[in-house]
């Protein structure tokens, strides 16, 4: 099966022209570092087999039903406590605690580091045998996302606090089951310094995809896992000693992040503001992939064209359902506002879109909200 752009391989091949098979992985990130936009921030995550569609998604949506089962993610939380399996108050820092103790949670584990994500897609967990998947190949997942959030701030806290509710509109709301937030590291635990990690906050109670737009998949060969396993630990250090430590030195890199940092309280009104920068983005990405296929004619061409409006459709419609629910507190003023912000964004696209490539766009009143 032919890759796509979204997909690449580090096979045999690309390894013979290089001193190290290191050096060839090295060579394919920068590739595709390159075709990546400077302003957003690039995390990796390395899984030593391909899990496909069920790939880059938190063990929570694995092991239950959050429709069915109540109250999961407390429970677990509250029983850690109790148990001094985490010394922490906050319930967000417990979770963390709950992730890499091996319990389910809602966070998914990246790093800032392309060379810990690889080790990762060469090493299985290490309650296993390090050879166990040397036979499939592993992955290096790229996201290229565009904010990230300070797991000290009270905004994340009161956020995660909120999904720990069974009656959450963050949760249960179509509006946000797609979200997702990157939350920068938490010092306090030597796991997380070592790997030099993050997280991935996901909302909803489902699992779901991360959107294609911010994703890029680097395949490993399984016959350079050794390989790289050797050159990893021989040349970096990094093997299963160092990403799994007792203790660590804490190295302070919060002065090079702190820019990229996003400030905003929680909120329902700022989420859906988030919403709705996330809407842009991901319009601008399907305009983009359009045009890279405008050789296309006929049917395929206006079925790209029409499907550009379809995250703008389905804002509007959980936009509406969500206004429907009590737990979605959110005044007037604000309500409008919203609808005026949304409103103006898709004048702006259908004004732009419209008879553009020869194809008319649906009427601009399919998609406005009426205030």
């Amino acid at each position: 099966m032919q890759l796509t752009q979204q997909e690449m391989s580090l096979t045999e091949k690309d390894v013979e022209n290089m001193d190290s098979a290191i050096a060839a992985y090295i060579s394919k990130i920068f590739n595709l570092k390159s075709k990546m936009g400077n302003s957003s921030i690039l995390v990796y995550r390395g899984e030593a087999r391909d899990f496909k569609e069920t790939a880059c998604q938190p063990n929570i949506f694995r092991n239950f039903n959050l429709d069915i089962e109540k109250n999961i993610e407390i429970n677990i939380l509250n029983t850690m406590s109790a148990r001094k399996y985490a010394v922490n108050n906050s319930y967000f820092e417990t979770a963390i605690e709950a992730q890499h103790g091996g319990f389910p949670s809602r966070l998914l584990d990246v790093t800032y580091n392309a060379l810990v994500a690889l080790f990762f897609a060469v090493t299985p967990h290490y309650t296993e045998k390090v050879t166990a998947y040397d036979d499939k190949h592993g992955v290096v997942y790229l996201f290229n996302i565009p904010k990230m959030y300070s797991p000290a701030s009270s905004s994340v806290h009161d956020i995660y606090e909120n999904l720990l509710l069974d009656n959450s509109p963050l949760r249960n709301e179509k509006l946000f089951s797609n979200t997702y937030k990157l939350l920068d590291h938490t010092s306090q635990n030597d796991r997380i310094i070592a790997q030099q990690g993050a997280f991935i906050l996901f909302y909803g109670n489902k699992a779901f995809s991360l959107p294609e737009r911010i994703k890029t998949k680097l395949e490993i060969c399984p016959s350079l896992k050794g390989k790289i396993r050797r050159e990893l630990s021989s040349m970096f250090n990094i093997n299963m000693g160092s990403m799994y430590p007792e203790m660590t030195n804490n190295v302070d890199n919060i002065l090079d992040k702190i820019k990229n940092i996003n400030a905003l309280q929680f909120s329902y009104a700022n989420e859906i503001r988030l919403l709705i920068n996330d809407l842009e983005m991901e319009c601008e990405y399907r305009i983009n992939k359009f045009i890279s296929g405008l050789q296309n004619d006929g049917i395929d061409k206006v079925k790209n064209f029409d499907s550009i409006f379809e995250p703008v459709n389905l804002f509007k419609n959980y936009y509406k359902l969500a206004l429907d629910n009590s737990e979605f507190k959110i005044d007037e003023k604000e309500k409008q506002e919203l609808i005026k912000q949304f409103n103006e964004y898709v004048n702006k696209l259908h004004k732009y879109l419209n008879d553009r490539f020869g194809i008319q766009a649906p009427p601009i009143n399919y998609f406005i909200i009426e205030e």
